[in-house]
């Protein structure tokens, strides 16, 4: 601490924290400008979709309306009801007009635009009662009967001055309701109501496209800014982290290559990492033998091997802390490589092995010495604490012997010793004498050295009796 009181310099922390905030807020206002621009074009597209449908709505209105106009005049021509019959087919089935019209009213109009195309509409209306009123006079001359003609012909009654014309008379006065100057007035009429409505909406529409894509453009400026903005900050930052980082870490990188000791400069980071370094520095050559042999793991399953173990028996003798050794046999496994095969018998050890693993502690040392045969070593572990193995051996047995994972069922053979005070061969012996008792009782059990010791103290005692006693007593003096 007294060291860490003493270091001066920049510290990368809160110069790193400074760049992530400006990062952050100009990231904020990048996506923000982002979404905007997004909006602004999402819009832009609408008002252009809706200018192009307004416009071909218009075109629309206007050719359905010169549709029916052509065949009105087609009919009192030709005479020839197949132009009766397209007029009555527009006019009431497909009514492109009226669909026209409804799309346009969807660009909500104004109150004046409104009465423009009210005003269109209700002169169309008496147009048609015209063109209908002409076709009847057609239907009459021709002599036409009602089922021939649509419904709205049938129900038309002909004026008193009319009923009594000729047939002759009756197509000429037709064709002039549909040809003379009010006719072409009242044509001329709704075209005017219809264009006005349709420019207005269309310069409206226009306007507000027109707007929009100048709105996509300011977003698009902005978000042009904010770029250039991220980029000098990187620009800055790497500068930054190119001097008081990357250049020290090549200066450290060399020291620690030709396992020198490091020089305490820089930033305040890399002092307190050099002095720490340098602390450890003589310990990690101490430790580097037992590293090695730690790095040492079986290839098959994961976990140390014998190799490692013996490495670590040595330093594990220096220890004064309790530790306990678990043996381990897996039962019967000569009959699985019989039974399965060699190569079901290693997914069984490896098996084992990261069970071993997952169960112990991260701090103890599970190894494999040989062929079906594991050790566990718990460091700093006393005896009070074997329930605490035993229920994790039984959670790894009944793990074993689940073969939902496609592996044959096997067991566990387990002899546990402990020692007050760290690692000795005599505890490696005790183990091995507790897994002799487990397999000697039929396999797939745990014992602890002490408790079988007492017990075959209590057994011997209970066979010679006072002899025995007397025996003891005398060995033991």
């Amino acid at each position: 601490m007294e060291k860490e009181k003493n270091i001066k310099g920049i510290k990368i922390r809160n110069f790193n924290t400074f760049m992530i905030v400006i990062a952050c807020a100009l990231y904020a206002m990048l996506l923000y400008a982002t979404a905007q621009m997004t909006s602004r074009y999402n819009d832009f597209i609408r008002y252009n979709d809706e200018y192009i449908a307004c416009h071909e709505s218009a075109i629309e209105m206007n050719a359905a309306s010169d549709y029916l106009n052509d065949q009105v005049r087609l009919f009192t021509q030709n005479m020839d009801l197949q132009y009766m019959n397209n007029y009555f087919k527009v006019a009431n089935e497909s009514k492109r007009r009226e669909k026209a019209i409804a799309n346009l009213q969807k660009y909500q109009p104004t109150d004046d635009e409104l009465q423009a195309l009210e005003a269109a509409k209700a002169s169309s209306m008496d147009l048609m009662e015209r063109e209908i009123y002409a076709m009847k006079l057609i239907a009459m001359a021709k002599g036409y009967a009602d089922y021939q003609l649509p419904q709205e012909v049938r129900q038309v009654k002909l004026l008193g001055i009319d009923k009594d014309l000729s047939k002759e008379a009756m197509i000429a006065r037709a064709r002039e309701l549909v040809y003379n100057r009010s006719y072409m007035n009242a044509k001329a009429l709704i075209k005017s109501h219809s264009d006005h409505f349709v420019n207005n909406l269309m310069r409206r529409t226009a306007s507000v496209q027109k707007n929009s894509m100048a709105a996509l453009d300011k977003s698009l400026c902005n978000q042009k800014l904010l770029i250039s903005l991220l980029f000098v900050m990187n620009i800055i930052t790497f500068l930054v982290v190119t001097m008081l980082i990357v250049n020290l870490l090549s200066v450290y990188m060399k020291c620690i290559r030709e396992k020198m000791r490091l020089e305490t400069m820089g930033a305040y980071e890399f002092k307190y990492f050099a002095m720490t370094y340098n602390d450890i520095y003589e310990l990690n050559e101490a430790n580097q033998a037992m590293l090695e042999h730690k790095a040492t793991h079986d290839s098959l399953t994961g976990i140390m091997n014998r190799s490692a173990f013996e490495g670590l028996k040595d330093f594990l003798k220096q220890s004064p802390k309790p530790m306990a050794l678990i043996l381990l046999d897996i039962d019967r496994f000569k009959g699985i490589n019989d039974t399965y095969g060699h190569e079901m018998g290693d997914k069984v050890l490896q098996k084992v092995g990261h069970l071993l693993s997952g169960y112990f502690r991260s701090g103890d040392y599970p190894v494999r010495i040989g062929g079906d045969e594991f050790i566990v070593i718990l460091n700093d572990f006393d005896e009070v604490n074997k329930n605490t193995i035993k229920h994790k051996l039984n959670l790894i047995n009944n793990e074993l012997q689940d073969t939902a994972d496609g592996l044959p069922l096997v067991t566990l053979s387990v002899g546990v010793a402990f020692s007050k005070k760290g690692y000795s061969d005599e505890l490696f012996n005790q183990a091995d004498a507790a897994l002799y008792a487990v397999k000697e009782a039929g396999r797939n059990g745990v014992r602890f050295y002490k408790a079988f010791h007492q017990r075959l103290w209590s057994a011997l005692q209970h066979r010679c009796g006072q002899t025995f006693n007397l025996c003891v007593v005398l060995l033991h003096h």
